[in-house]
């Protein structure tokens, strides 16, 4: 099976449930006991050998990539002129032949994503519970073992007593939120048009039985306004 050690970081959106904090600053760059949320990610995936971390960017683009050069030549920024979702965003550098592997399973984090690493890196776990029949592995966490997250749920479960099940979605309870931590195989979007989320992606291996969950045992943080923020910094 092809390693994973490439991996993508979207950074390209506004920001703007975080307003008037994502006015002067991109949100990766927000900061959690004085680092950005995106430098933890970066740091994670260097520790574990990651030989190639992309990173689109588009609002506040030069702020992101001054911020981050530190980590050449681990990191590359990339600049997307126009906003093309997850799965674009994805697609372009596909395209643009920023990946060294192109068939190989892509590590993919949302860029304001936050965990407080309690058990093995949630990196290294979903890592290991890959298997090569898969076109998607998410990492899931609960809804209620999540701090700050008030929605409704993303997905069920096909057995929900496993480490890593099927997914499904269920028209009345979907008790697992997406964290925002992925592993994709590039064919499952080969053929899709420039501009598209993801989530298309996941209701339609949904129907094919080729997306799986992966319950993380990290402590995970959902940080969707000023308010979140607030309140993860006083906890660290």
């Amino acid at each position: 099976m092809d390693s994973i050690d490439e991996a993508m970081i979207f950074a390209a959106g506004f920001g703007k449930r975080m307003l008037p904090l994502t006015k002067k600053i991109p949100k990766p760059l927000l900061k959690i006991n004085g680092k950005a949320i995106i430098s933890y990610q970066i740091e994670r995936l260097i520790e574990l050998n990651f030989k190639n971390i992309l990173i689109n960017g588009h609002h506040l683009f030069k702020k992101l990539e001054n911020e981050l050069i530190i980590y050449k030549p681990f990191v590359k920024v990339i600049y997307e002129e126009e906003i093309l979702e997850t799965g674009g965003g994805l697609l372009n550098l596909i395209n643009k032949k920023k990946f060294k592997n192109v068939k190989s399973p892509k590590l993919l984090i949302n860029g304001d994503v936050y965990w407080e690493r309690t058990k093995n890196c949630p990196i290294e776990n979903i890592i290991k519970n890959w298997d090569k029949n898969m076109d998607l592995l998410l990492l899931l966490k609960k809804n209620d073992e999540v701090l700050g997250y008030q929605g409704k749920g993303d997905f069920s479960l096909e057995e929900k007593n496993k480490k890593v099940s099927k997914i499904i979605k269920s028209s009345k309870n979907n008790d697992y939120m997406f964290a925002g931590l992925q592993i994709v195989n590039p064919k499952v979007i080969k053929n899709k048009k420039q501009k598209f989320s993801l989530s298309e992606i996941f209701l339609e291996s949904i129907v094919k039985k080729k997306i799986y969950g992966y319950l993380d045992k990290n402590n995970w943080y959902h940080i969707s306004n000023p308010k979140d923020l607030q309140k993860v910094n006083e906890i660290f």
